[in-house]
């Protein structure tokens, strides 16, 4: 009778343990998710001629467009990433 109820409380711990296992493997989990998802501030200096005008900021998805108008200039885009702030592109536009 006593070897039945050591074996009771062993297996109660057993499984009060394993359901704390579970629950805080699914907790990081989640948190590991909610951590990634979160920006980094970041500082990017672009250089314009003085005589530049930026015209327009308009975010799209992952991207951040920003049209800019030279005074005595061709209009062209940067194209930014919105998590990095990194420069990946320019959109030149052609006069005709």
């Amino acid at each position: 009778m006593r070897i039945l109820t050591i074996l009771v409380v062993l297996m109660g711990i057993m499984i009060v343990v394993g359901l704390f296992v579970v629950v805080y493997t699914i907790a990081s989990r989640v948190i590991d998710k909610s951590s990634k998802d979160t920006a980094r501030p970041w500082t990017t200096i672009i250089d314009l001629t003085e005589d530049a005008k930026v015209n327009g900021i308009t975010a799209d998805g992952s991207k951040l467009f920003i049209k800019v108008n030279p005074e005595n200039g061709v209009p062209h885009v940067l194209v930014f990433d919105a998590e990095t702030g990194q420069q990946i592109g320019e959109l030149k536009f052609q006069l005709r």
